[in-house]
């Protein structure tokens, strides 16, 4: 129903999204190629003295590579969004080392090809994740070619694309199986967005051969019974299967198939229920390996349980990215508000939330436990999946918050942006100082009057006036619609509609979190338990600060200061997200950080 703008197409302007994208783009900017290439030369054959990353890019990581198909992804989209010819500079001198390190049967990676023998031979064991790193470099190489329209990214991702379907065409239906089974937890064979990744190249070229091989990746274990509406998800891997799902709905998109929008329908409906405040989910097993990955984080346990989920290790920032993606299909389909709120809330609380405001680099996890503490990747000696995912979620930032159709237009979220809407010869600069005051200002710029549809969100706005003048609001309706011709200057005022309330952790007893609107608060400085706070009382016990950005203080009769902020602008201090209301709450959420890498990845 609806559709993203490109990327060129809005741009952020305000403090908190803008600032945290641009530290990012000085980062991509500065960083060494002979470094980034390094360990892909040296798999190749030819000679490289650069300094080796660390982290998971060390020379001797499963995963070493990944970061690099992010890397060409962020570049590609940043360069193109803001005409930067540098950027795309860096991004075509990678593609040229990538052509002299691919091998004549189109074999591109950073790792050995034997891994991928040793995969096919012991199946899930003693390789980390082999298409996992493919999947990063194919979908670096394809966006080079979409957004950067550089042919010789294309040709290399078809000649890898074309590697792999020569490795499974010869492996039986079960070896395949074995391959591509990701039901054990801690699992080394993750193999990312493979699946989506190869249905856009099939988009691009129309090979049969791509949409084939693109179909392997659609696990039946998963998808058949999603679709017969079982609940699946306790004990997998979260990022292995939302993109799984992502890939479902592109070949719901491409074929047709209505199984595979049933199962992403009934997908959601699972995940919602392992899904915290922050609208992203992953946590705990409910049957983890002590020592490894599943014991604390980006597993999912029983639908609705997630009072033993605060472990430190909760709410990946990958699994918050894809959910996004996942979400960008829902609007499309229907434009439903329930997607497009939780988006928005997403948007503030997971994807904003994930980056440093000093560095823009990313959390893996995000804690939201008692007494936690925000850790943010090293600029050359961490490289993470979430540091991957997280620069180039810095790179298409400026996403989901303008929508289109043929005749309209609908805002999503209250961030100061600008969008080119081109079709109809249009550009809305919206203004708003959200959440730290509740207004928005969108100033028509047109050559010419032009009509149209402005949708707004009607459970997000109190007020508008178009030109001074009030208009009508049905608060009945899900969303405004405002129809007219508009002229050059025209001005929207919209007064915010924002307000405190609670949202329970689930499956508990008296363990919530604080928003405001669609933004999560943070307690910092104090972390006792808020005994008696409910929805009837939370703004005679909470009560908004007269500083200029948005926070709220404690009334009580204590001298502990307290103080609720954001959390996307927690930075270095510590803070309590998931409040005990009542005082007794039976739930132990100290804080203590999950363990990352392929240490945490023990055999079962």
């Amino acid at each position: 129903m609806f559709t993203n703008f490109s990327l060129d197409e809005v741009k952020v302007i305000d403090n908190d999204f803008a600032s945290r994208r641009e530290l990012v783009k000085k980062y991509i900017h500065t960083f060494d190629i002979d470094r980034l290439m390094h360990t892909f030369k040296i798999n190749a054959g030819i000679a490289s003295d650069a300094e080796p990353l660390g982290g998971w890019e060390e020379p001797q990581c499963g995963l070493r590579g990944h970061f690099v198909g992010h890397y060409l992804s962020a570049c590609s989209k940043f360069a193109f969004a803001d005409s930067d010819e540098r950027l795309k500079a860096k991004a075509n001198e990678i593609v040229d080392v990538m052509a002299l390190c691919a091998q004549p049967n189109g074999y591109l990676s950073a790792f050995e090809e034997e891994k991928l023998d040793i995969l096919e031979f012991e199946e899930n064991r003693n390789v980390w994740a082999p298409y996992y790193t493919l999947h990063k470099i194919l979908q670096g190489l394809i966006d080079c070619n979409l957004y950067l329209h550089n042919e010789k990214s294309l040709d290399l991702a078809l000649n890898l694309a074309n590697y792999i379907h020569s490795r499974f065409e010869k492996l039986s239906f079960w070896k395949i199986d074995g391959i591509l089974r990701c039901t054990k937890v801690n699992p080394v064979n993750e193999f990312g967005g493979i699946g989506d990744s190869l249905y856009t190249l099939y988009e691009i070229t129309g090979n049969s051969k791509l949409l084939e091989l693109a179909n392997m990746f659609d696990r039946n274990y998963f998808i058949d019974n999603l679709e017969a509406g079982k609940d699946v998800l306790e004990n997998l891997h979260a990022n292995t299967h939302l993109p799984m799902v992502i890939a479902a709905m592109h070949r719901f998109a491409i074929s047709g198939e209505a199984k595979y929008k049933k199962a992403a329908v009934q997908f959601y409906s699972f995940v919602l229920g392992r899904t915290f405040a922050n609208g992203n989910s992953s946590s705990k097993a409910t049957h983890y390996i002590e020592g490894g990955v599943s014991e604390k984080s980006e597993h999912w346990g029983k639908y609705g349980m997630l009072g033993d989920a605060l472990t430190g290790g909760e709410s990946e920032s990958c699994c918050a990215h894809n959910t996004e993606r996942i979400l960008e299909w829902f609007v499309e389909w229907s434009g439903a508000v329930e997607h497009l709120n939780h988006l928005e809330s997403l948007k503030f609380n997971a994807i904003l939330n994930s980056a440093s405001a000093k560095s823009g680099l990313s959390q893996y996890h995000q804690p939201m436990g008692s007494g936690a503490i925000k850790k943010f990747s090293s600029l050359f000696d961490s490289f993470w999946c979430c540091t991957a995912s997280g620069i180039e979620a810095m790179s298409e930032i400026q996403k989901n918050i303008w929508f289109k159709n043929d005749d309209t237009i609908l805002l999503n979220a209250f961030i100061s942006s600008v969008v080119d809407w081109r079709e109809r010869s249009v550009r809305i600069k919206q203004v708003t100082g959200f959440p730290d005051n509740l207004t928005s200002i969108l100033k028509i710029e047109a050559a010419e009057p032009v009509e149209f549809k402005l949708m707004l969100k009607a459970d997000a706005v109190k007020a508008v006036t178009v030109n001074s003048k009030p208009i009508t609001l049905d608060k009945d309706n899900r969303f405004i619609v405002i129809q007219r011709v508009f002229y050059d200057q025209d001005s929207i005022s919209i007064e915010i509609d924002a307000s405190l309330h609670l949202v329970s952790l689930q499956g508990t007893d008296g363990i919530a979190a604080v928003m405001y609107g669609p933004v999560l608060l943070a307690q910092i400085r104090c972390n006792r338990a808020m005994a008696g706070l409910s929805n009837h009382n939370l703004n005679k016990k909470i009560i908004k600060t007269q500083s200029e950005r948005l926070a709220f203080s404690v009334i009580d009769d204590t001298d502990d200061e307290e103080t609720f902020i954001p959390l996307f602008r927690v930075e270095e201090e510590e803070y309590t997200v998931y409040l005990d209301v009542t005082g007794n709450a039976a739930v132990d959420r100290r804080f203590s950080f999950a363990k990352d890498g392929s240490m945490a990845y023990k055999e079962e």
